[in-house]
């Protein structure tokens, strides 16, 4: 149902995210409403200030790049905007990156898994609220696939906040898939998280 829930208030966790100036240039979301929460002492709890002054019933993290603390995951639910592998480090293309380095490894062709999760104390340990199934396209870059899945990624996300709002059941929801079949494709499919990693450091 359209309208049937609200965004109460908007947080980043820099000054210098680019979705600040882009919600305030194309929407009409109040300005006293986006609020920057960065990293440091008290995290937790300036997290939480925000959530219970403005009665969130639940979050999403929508490029959210720190790891919520456990403390306003005991008190709040929330949910994740994820694609391919997960675990540290992987973020962005990293991931697009690493799922198709892995096919082209063990020799198979995976469609990608884009999933909105709930949020987990461990990197995305979360089960799965929505997904979709997507084919790459190998003669893209990762980059190019990227962008691609863009779109994909954010109208999962609306399928998700959709599935939370109607009560999806956790036994309905789904551990993320796994595309390692064994101990050795695990060791693999990490080894090529670090290489993702170091071929596309933090943007600066």
């Amino acid at each position: 149902m359209l309208g049937a829930s609200e965004t109460v208030a908007i947080v980043a966790n820099s000054h210098s995210v680019d979705g600040i100036a882009n919600i305030t240039k194309e929407t009409k979301f109040s300005e006293e409403k986006i609020i920057v929460v960065e990293p440091g002492p008290n995290f937790a709890s300036r997290i939480l200030e925000v959530l219970d002054r403005y009665r969130a019933d639940r979050f999403h993290q929508l490029g959210w790049m720190p790891q919520m603390p456990e403390e306003v995951l005991k008190r709040y639910i929330g949910c994740n905007q994820h694609l391919g592998p997960g675990g540290k480090w992987m973020y962005g293309v990293r991931r697009v990156y690493a799922h198709m380095r892995f096919c082209q490894e063990v020799g198979r062709i995976i469609p990608i898994e884009v999933f909105c999760q709930l949020v987990h104390p461990k990197y995305d340990a979360g089960k799965i609220v929505c997904h979709q199934i997507v084919d790459l396209d190998f003669r893209n870059t990762p980059e190019q696939n990227a962008k691609i899945l863009l779109p994909i990624e954010h109208e999962v996300q609306i399928n998700g906040r959709q599935a939370m709002f109607y009560g999806i059941r956790p036994d309905e929801m789904e551990d993320p898939i796994n595309i390692a079949q064994n101990a050795e494709e695990e060791d693999l499919l990490f080894a090529l998280k670090k290489e993702a990693r170091d071929k596309y450091p933090p943007e600066k």
